[in-house]
């Protein structure tokens, strides 16, 4: 009797020591990213009829960046240093979403996106696609998710 009530003690504990909480991969803290010194920058919306063709899309603000937006936010989109497309931040079903026009006369031209974060007051900016007017507006993956803090 004594050696059942040890073997079940021992086929317990074993049991509890591979519970599947145990499986779970760890999680990583937050990256944190300083405020910088940045003022709110003045970006103002181009003249789309200077344009000939035009790029709509819905662009998602990353996850990495996500905790510090705010409705005072704003997206630029420019080709060759001239703004092309100027967007606000709008929280949209808990995520951080910018609806972008980028306009252009000239096809392939890479665009290159600029960040500005309020609560940062920090601009991120990286080179983001070629122009492509017939790109879908909505989507997954970098494209609609540009990875602005690496």
């Amino acid at each position: 009797m004594r050696k059942t009530l040890l073997a079940f003690t021992a086929l317990a504990f074993m049991a509890w020591g591979c519970s599947p909480a145990d499986d779970r991969e760890p999680v990583s803290p937050p990256v944190e990213i300083p405020a910088g010194t940045d003022v709110r920058p003045a970006w103002s919306a181009p003249n789309y009829d200077l344009y000939a063709d035009w790029m709509n899309i819905e662009v998602l603000l990353q996850d990495t960046l996500a905790r510090y937006a705010s409705a005072q936010d704003l997206l630029c989109a420019t080709i060759h240093n001239e703004v092309r497309g100027v967007a606000s931040a709008q929280l949209i079903d808990g995520q951080w979403l910018f609806s972008l026009t980028v306009g252009s006369n000239d096809a392939h031209l890479m665009v290159t996106l600029s960040y500005y974060c309020d609560r940062l007051h920090r601009i991120f900016t990286i080179d983001w696609i070629p122009f492509n007017a017939s790109l879908a507006p909505t989507g997954t993956g970098g494209l609609y998710k540009p990875p602005f803090v690496q």
